[in-house]
């Protein structure tokens, strides 16, 4: 082995499977002097038990992306290194045993059509003919996906090895990493003993032990390992009878928490089982490599029992071994990647929740690019580390919540699921009086959020029917109308903004016009060099040097960290001050009234956007006229001791409650466009509709790029739809046809208790000319788990479009 260089451009650290995709795409981009490091050898640690199961059709655009270029990067790799990956094509079975399994199966048909898979729903009798040694007595039906195979996992990690060192890229086995070296905040050099690499920017991209690597630069990576277990049997006479070169279609039983394949002439079944076992590193030794954890015999039973029913076959067969290797799994069940937002030039990619190998060179590549680029090029918003904010890497959350994360990665995909543990973390002033109000609370960013009032009783059980919630949430939209209804959105992120140089920062950061007189607030987008919207944010000028910007509860990290990347030489310092203030939200046609009813005081006359300094019950704050509901509201910002009382004096004065969901339903029928729904960084201004929000006089981030696609029309827009059925319930990402093809997609989706149907947003590149004229045009589908449902579209709001239906 060659000596270990004193310096590199790039130092990757972790040889397995996602560390080689990384090094491998750089590479192919052009980057040179690239380092991998790993502490042992590559394909250690994860990656050489994992079972190489690859499925292309997901529950998410983003995941279905990334694995469609995983498997045609697997079949071209051979070919480009001469290291075989092991790609076989022998399809993938998904079986359901009750409907709403079927209907989770088929939603994911759906959304494939939307990328132009086709997958074909087929009924037990074919279920037998694919997989001869199923029982199958209880199947209701399957989704055969032809397209799908399965790799050899070390092979394919060996061959993206092959073809980045081809590229230049140096390789170091048995090389751990003993720590990271900063300068002024940012990732200088690595550490191996007394060795030194200088480098500009690293990647740790090391399993298991991500999470410690990236606390040696005081980075936050949440992710905890989990026991994994899967049987091998020798052969068996069922497969020996398939013939040589024959393989059946992997198989997915995930009502029975079952993966399976056939292996060497035998099984390959493994489980992702509730009551799942978390693994503490500090059990691993420390030289662990290629090494499997103790043979637990007892936990896996009830998952052998599953398997027997399900391939009666196993009962006679020998099992070589009950392997139980550990990975590692994240908070919200979506792998992470991206910049560290405490650390720059550190990038962090790890937690793959078992689907490493199906996504590793899509999101190597994916990875690469945000290197490269210097930030996303393509939708990876549900696996961008930003949505991990530093509270969130509290051990006492991982060992609760992670192997619930395992035991439930075969959930059905309801409406109004969360998860049941690590609960509790972060709770808004108004906690326990929304509890005693019945609130019925999910857990986001960390954040317990009331959904709804009418408590586990109007929550359970989910469906993808009529919920139970649905008439409670209509009495809260008819409070949010016509009533006075709080909203408690005190989870939202307060940053103060403050300097010599804060206006002039602003318009440099923002896109919208910043220097407004004091008292306003400025709705305001924050776009990226490409014009796409990184965050929406409302910005509050208190003085000519102090401003309050108010971002969503899961951007305060990605905010946070935009900021800093722009200071430069502005003479301005930011704070976050999320869990200093309660911001409660008063909508309806009597919040006026309410708000005067509590106050001793007469309250000034507050113009839409627009703040001024308030006095209720014993609560002193400032309120502000605006409204993400499309009602009459005001948003109250009050500190945060002070914020029950607030609540106290509100609820005598008349007010009552409402939820996420009640103002979800408002928001799509008032056409408000969410981050992350219907604004992304890949979505421009100008293709959400929102351009009428740019302040074209300043100087802002983004603005050459928005300039140059001025004079254009958008290929695609956001639009407001409506279905012409009750019986439509779509929840997200539902292509949309027109006359034959797939035009788009549902972007966000909710019952309007207005016009007694489900109202949509939805992004469409077709026909836009005809909406263009303003009128409400028919003939789309949304197909919805397999079936299409008739609906209308038009470029304005809903409640204004169709309001003579």
């Amino acid at each position: 082995m060659s000596a270990l260089p004193h310096t590199a451009r790039t130092v990757i650290i972790g040889g397995g499977v996602i560390g080689c995709s990384v090094a491998y795409h750089l590479a192919r981009e052009g980057r040179k002097d690239i380092v991998v490091l790993e502490r042992s050898k590559l394909t250690s640690g994860t990656t050489w038990h994992a079972a190489g199961l690859v499925r292309r059709l997901r529950p998410s655009a983003t995941l279905t992306r990334l694995i469609n270029y995983s498997i045609d990067l697997y079949k071209e790799l051979e070919t480009e290194t001469g290291q075989q990956t092991g790609w076989l094509q022998t399809g993938s079975l998904s079986i359901a045993t009750n409907q709403d399994r079927l209907t989770t199966l088929k939603r994911q048909v759906s959304l494939g059509r939307a990328f132009g898979l086709e997958a074909e729903v087929v009924d037990k009798q074919r279920v037998a003919e694919l997989w001869p040694l199923l029982h199958t007595d209880d199947v209701i039906g399957a989704v055969y996906s032809p397209a799908d195979g399965r790799v050899n996992p070390s092979d394919v990690a060996l061959a993206l090895s092959k073809g980045a060192k081809a590229r230049g890229v140096r390789f170091f086995e048995d090389t751990r990493v003993t720590g990271l070296r900063k300068e002024n905040g940012r990732i200088c050099g690595v550490e191996i003993n007394d060795h030194v690499i200088k480098t500009d920017e690293v990647v740790i991209a090391c399993g298991l032990w991500s999470r410690e690597v990236a606390a040696m630069a005081g980075a936050h990576m949440p992710l905890y390992a989990c026991e994994h277990f899967y049987i091998l049997t020798k052969p068996l006479p069922e497969i020996q009878a398939l013939g040589k070169g024959a393989h059946l279609p992997t198989l997915n039983d995930q009502d029975g928490f079952l993966y399976g394949r056939d292996d060497v002439e035998g099984l390959l079944v493994g489980s992702f089982e509730p009551g799942a076992k978390g693994l503490p590193l500090d059990r691993l030794p420390r030289d662990f490599s290629f090494d499997l954890l103790d043979e637990d015999w007892d936990h896996f039973m009830p998952m052998m029992e599953n398997a027997l029913y399900r391939i009666p076959a196993l009962e006679k067969a020998e099992v070589r071994m009950l392997l139980n290797g550990p990975e590692s799994f994240t908070l919200d069940s979506q792998f992470m990647m991206g910049e560290s937002p405490e650390v720059p030039g550190l990038f962090l990619m790890g937690g793959m929740n078992s689907t490493g190998i199906a996504l590793a060179g899509g999101a190597g590549k994916a990875m690469a690019e945000w290197i490269i680029a210097g930030g996303p090029t393509m939708e990876l918003n549900e696996a961008d580390i930003r949505r991990f904010g530093p509270e969130m890497n509290v051990l006492g959350a991982l060992e609760s919540r992670i192997p619930e994360v395992l035991g439930r990665h075969y959930d059905i995909a309801y409406p109004g699921r969360s998860m049941d543990s690590a609960r509790g973390q972060r709770r808004s002033p108004l906690h326990f009086g929304l509890r005693q109000a019945n609130a019925h609370f999910v857990s986001r960013a960390g954040w317990e959020r009331a959904e709804h009032f009418g408590g586990d009783e109007a929550h359970l059980p989910l469906t993808f029917g009529v919920p139970k919630w649905r008439d409670q949430v209509g009495i809260e939209v008819e409070t949010c109308r016509n009533g006075a209804a709080i909203l408690d959105q005190s989870a939202f992120g307060k940053i103060w903004i403050q300097g010599p140089d804060a206006c002039d920062f602003l318009n440099h950061v923002c896109a919208a016009e910043m220097d407004v007189p004091k008292g306003r607030i400025v709705y305001s987008q924050i776009l990226n060099a490409q014009g796409g919207i990184e965050s929406d944010v409302t910005v509050q000028r208190h003085s000519a040097d102090r401003y309050l910007m108010i971002v969503g509860a899961a951007e305060v990290v990605r905010d946070m960290k935009h900021l800093r990347d722009c200071k430069r030489d502005f003479r301005v310092e930011f704070t976050d001050v999320t869990s200093g203030y309660a911001i409660v939200g008063l909508a309806g046609a009597q919040a006026a009234t309410v708000l005067q009813k509590a106050s001793a005081d007469v309250l000034p006359k507050i113009r839409r956007f627009h703040f001024a300094p308030v006095e209720f019950g014993l609560a002193r704050g400032w309120a502000g006229q605006l409204s993400y509901t499309g009602e009459d509201e005001f948003e109250l910002y009050v500190p945060a001791d002070m914020a029950m009382a607030a609540y106290e004096a509100l609820l005598a004065a008349g007010a009552s409650h409402a939820g996420l969901f009640a103002s979800a339903s408002l928001r799509i029928e008032s056409g408000f466009r969410a981050w992350g729904h219907e604004m992304t960084p890949g979505i421009t201004p100008f293709e959400a509709g929102t351009e009428a929000f740019i302040g074209w006089n300043s100087d802002f981030v983004g603005k050459d790029a928005l300039l140059a696609k001025r004079g254009e029309k958008p290929a695609r827009r956001i639009v407001s739809m409506l279905f012409d059925s009750p019986d439509a319930i779509p929840i997200h990402d539902e292509p949309i046809w027109y006359q034959g093809q797939v035009v788009g997609q549902i972007t966000s989706a909710a019952w309007s208790y207005r016009f007694g149907r489900s109202v949509a947003l939805a992004m469409i590149k077709a026909p836009l000319d005809l909406l263009a004229t303003g009128q409400v045009i028919s003939g789309f589908e949304v197909e919805i788990a397999c079936t299409r449902f008739s609906a209308r579209a038009s470029l304005k709001p809903a409640k204004e479009a169709f309001a003579y239906d």
